[in-house]
């Protein structure tokens, strides 16, 4: 016949493994927990608008023998140049680039084909000049005086002038069959019912070697009242 201490080891054996059993769960579900968590999530996948590219390109300002055009790059925080064949389209050479959205720009070809002015314009009212020349197989960057011109006092008037309309704007002009190139560099400020400006046309020679010169340097003052 049993004993009562017999049932009682019974118990306590089951109630052991029933703790043990609820133990090891906890445990795996404390580890499948965390796994969980520390498994990375997944970056959601680009729309088809991230990954266009918003800059827009045309081939402008061919060359007069028909052998170049320039490549221009309109983007919203960049603009570029190249220089292409205009046949194939394809990139000969990086000429500038901008991350101002503002930029634009312009080219005037010499007759030949062998040299460019490139005229960047940065916004209003500003826009540089800058010459290149065809050395070997690659256009080359030719340094240039530096051209400004000066409003002197007398044409001021003594007025206010709070607005700027043109800070020593430059624009080539035109290139000559001697090769040299006509350029002006305009100044002109306004306000409080007057515009001061001064126009300087300058022709700019070149040597054999590219080696540029001012050749013929003059100005031309304006004063006036609104409505004169």
């Amino acid at each position: 016949m049993p004993q009562d201490g017999g049932i009682g080891k019974t118990r306590n054996v089951k109630l052991t493994s029933w703790f043990v059993v609820c133990v090891l769960g906890a445990i795996f579900a404390t580890v499948v927990y965390t796994v969980s968590a520390e498994e990375p999530t997944a970056s959601p996948t680009p729309s088809v608008s991230d990954k266009e590219d918003d800059t827009t390109k045309e081939a402008e300002f061919p060359s007069p023998d028909g052998k170049f055009a320039f490549l221009i790059g309109h983007g919203e925080y960049q603009q570029t140049i190249d220089l292409i064949d205009k046949k194939t389209e394809n990139v000969l050479q990086h000429i500038a680039d901008d991350d101002m959205s503002s930029v634009s720009y312009k080219v005037l070809w010499a007759p030949d084909s062998k040299r460019f002015a490139l005229m960047t314009r940065a916004g209003h009212p500003n826009q540089d000049v800058t010459v290149y020349l065809l050395k070997g197989d690659k256009f080359q960057e030719i340094k240039i005086p530096d051209l400004t011109v000066d409003i002197p006092a007398r044409i001021r008037a003594d007025k206010q002038h709070p607005h700027v309309a043109n800070n020593n704007w430059q624009e080539a002009e035109k290139w000559n069959k001697d090769g040299s190139l006509l350029l002006t560099i305009d100044n002109t400020i306004d306000g409080a019912g007057h515009t001061a400006s001064a126009t300087r046309t300058v022709l700019l020679g070149f040597d054999k070697s590219g080696k540029p010169k001012i050749l013929k340097s003059t100005v031309k003052y304006e004063s006036s009242n609104d409505g004169d």
